[in-house]
C-alpha cells in the first residue's frame, strides 16, 4: 500500500460515517470555503522499519515494510441550535457539539464494524492522545472545532527490483522515477552496468 492508497482507504471509512459531510485533505487548495460542517484530514510523520520482508511474487521481487503515520482529523461545525426558556420567553441558543461529535466518530472508528474494514485493507487505526476542543483558535468563521489524532499502521509495498514497479506506471507528481527503473528485472541486473552520475 502506498501513502496515496492509504489516503483513499481512510477517506472511505470516514465518509461511511459522514456520508453528507465534506471531507478534504488539509493540503488541498482552491476550494470554495464550505458553509456547512466539514472535516479536514492530514497524514504526517511517516515512519517505517529499517528492513523489509522480501518475497518473490510472480517471479518478481516484492518488499513489505511495516509502516506508521499520524492522522490528524479536525471537525468544523456550527453546533446545534437549542431552545430554552428565559424569563418566560423562548430563546434559541447555539450549543457547541464539536467535542461530542468527534468522540462519537472515534467510537465508530474503533468499533467492530470499522475493524472488519481495517482487516480487509490490512491497516490498523487507534486514537492517540486526547480529543481536543480547539474552537476559536484559528478559524473565526466557524463557531466550533474539535481535533483528534490517530495512529495508522499499514504495510507499505515496494514492487520490482527498483521498488517502484506499479501497474500503469508513471513518474510521481514530483517527477521521480523512470520507466527504465520501473521495468528492471533481476536477471537484467549487472553491477558493472550501474552508472550513477554525480551532478553536484
Amino acid at each position: 500500500m502506498t501513502v496515496s492508497e492509504l489516503q483513499t482507504v481512510l477517506h472511505e471509512i470516514i465518509a461511511e460515517y459522514f456520508p453528507n459531510t465534506l471531507i478534504i485533505w488539509a493540503e488541498q487548495r482552491k476550494l470554495v470555503k464550505p458553509s456547512g460542517t466539514f472535516i479536514t484530514l492530514k497524514l504526517r510523520n511517516f515512519t517505517a522499519t529499517q528492513h523489509s520482508i522480501k518475497v518473490t511474487e510472480n517471479d518478481a521481487p516484492v518488499s513489505y515494510k511495516p509502516s506508521k503515520m499520524m492522522l490528524e482529523l479536525q471537525l468544523f461545525t456550527h453546533g446545534n441550535d437549542e431552545q430554552i426558556a428565559i424569563d418566560g420567553e423562548t430563546v434559541t441558543i447555539s450549543v457547541n457539539t464539536a467535542l461530542n461529535d468527534i468522540v462519537d466518530l472515534t467510537n465508530f472508528l474503533t468499533s467492530d464494524y470499522a475493524d472488519a474494514y481495517y482487516t480487509k485493507h490490512d491497516i490498523s487505526l487507534r486514537p492517540e492522545g486526547d480529543a481536543k476542543d480547539v474552537s476559536g483558535l484559528l478559524d473565526t468563521n466557524y463557531e466550533y472545532r474539535a481535533m483528534q489524532e490517530y495512529v495508522v499502521e499499514f504495510m507499505q509495498t515496494a514492487n520490482g527490483l527498483a521498488g517502484i514497479t506499479r501497474k500503469d506506471w508513471k513518474p510521481t507528481a514530483s517527477g521521480g522515477g523512470t520507466k527504465e527503473l520501473a521495468s528492471q528485472e533481476v536477471e537484467n541486473l549487472d553491477a558493472d552496468s550501474i552508472d550513477i552520475k554525480n551532478n553536484f
